[in-house]
């Protein structure tokens, strides 16, 4: 386990300072995506902490459409008219002929 004190979380005004354990793994994606952000880990895990939190929906597939309503509304409409079209299981009288 890798732990997180001093210099990297400091205390800064309406900031709290924690303690963080993460292990090499986890530590090291942590960082590639805050240096392809070009975020520090503090802010990296501020905006994780943000889009969990404003989340609409525990559904990630939705979730991912939460700030488009209009394509999530096109492709629902698309899926059900392929489903009406193309039934995913035909009827018993069709099956026996």
């Amino acid at each position: 386990m890798i732990e997180l004190r001093g210099n990297l979380f400091e205390k800064r005004k309406g900031m709290t300072t924690i303690e963080l354990q993460l292990d090499e793994h986890t530590l090291e994606l942590a960082r590639r995506a805050a240096e392809a952000r070009h975020l520090t880990l503090e802010a990296l895990m501020q905006e994780i902490v943000r889009l969990l939190a404003n989340s609409e929906t525990e559904d990630p597939i939705v979730g991912m459409f939460a700030e488009e309503p209009e394509l999530l509304d096109q492709v629902l409409e698309s899926a059900t008219s392929a489903r009406e079209r193309d039934p995913l299981r035909l009827p018993d009288e069709q099956v026996a002929a």
